[in-house]
């Protein structure tokens, strides 16, 4: 795994060598037709690990630093979660999730390619796993992120439509943090109950 203390260009001149010498062993025993089979597996299995590697660094070298739009979304959000619950609702559960650095690089991503379809298998570059891009991007879905998912030339897509937020969102936020923050089920229920109109 990349030093977390590193840059993504350093990353990427770090990988590229040990990447380029996979590959090409790889090469080396497709065209040996005497070679054995494991040895090919083994020779693939190590570049798909280092080309999985050096490919993230490569498209994370494209990537802001920090996604000032991003934050000005989850500010935005955060402003309007208070505005309309701040004085109902207990602080810890008026915070916005799915901040992370991974969060920030998809929908970096996204934006630079606002209102064009994305491939699926483009975004998994940067997260190397197929289960957490999706996840991820539901994640900002839930947010209230205009991001809608489709097909194009067989292959799956996301799409950034807009920068307006759903703030219909904001009671499923809340609920979502009552789960991940272990509520108290008294203090469970008087949420619940503010989030349904049932307190006034």
């Amino acid at each position: 795994m990349p030093d977390h203390d590193t840059s993504p260009v350093s990353d990427w001149h770090r990988l590229k060598p040990d990447t380029e010498y996979a590959v090409e062993e790889v090469l080396k025993q497709l065209r040996d037709d005497q070679a054995d089979p494991q040895d090919l597996l083994d020779a693939y299995l190590y570049a798909k690990r280092l080309l999985a590697e050096s490919m993230q660094a490569l498209v994370r070298t494209n990537l802001p630093a920090e996604c000032d739009t991003f934050a000005d979304l989850r500010a935005q959000l955060a402003d309007r979660m208070a505005a309309e619950y701040g004085e109902r609702v207990p602080a810890r559960y008026l915070t916005v999730p799915y901040g992370s650095r991974t969060h920030e690089e998809l929908f970096a991503i996204l934006l630079g390619r606002f209102t064009k379809p994305v491939s699926a298998a483009f975004l998994r570059v940067v997260t190397r796993d197929s289960v957490h891009t999706e996840r991820r991007t539901r994640e900002l879905r839930e947010l209230g992120l205009d991001i809608v998912t489709g097909r194009e030339g067989g292959n799956d897509v996301y799409t950034l439509r807009s920068l307006e937020l759903d703030t219909s969102m904001i009671p499923t936020i809340i609920t979502n943090n009552l789960r991940d923050k272990k509520a108290p089920e008294h203090e469970k229920r008087a949420v619940l109950a503010v989030l349904s109109g049932a307190d006034g």
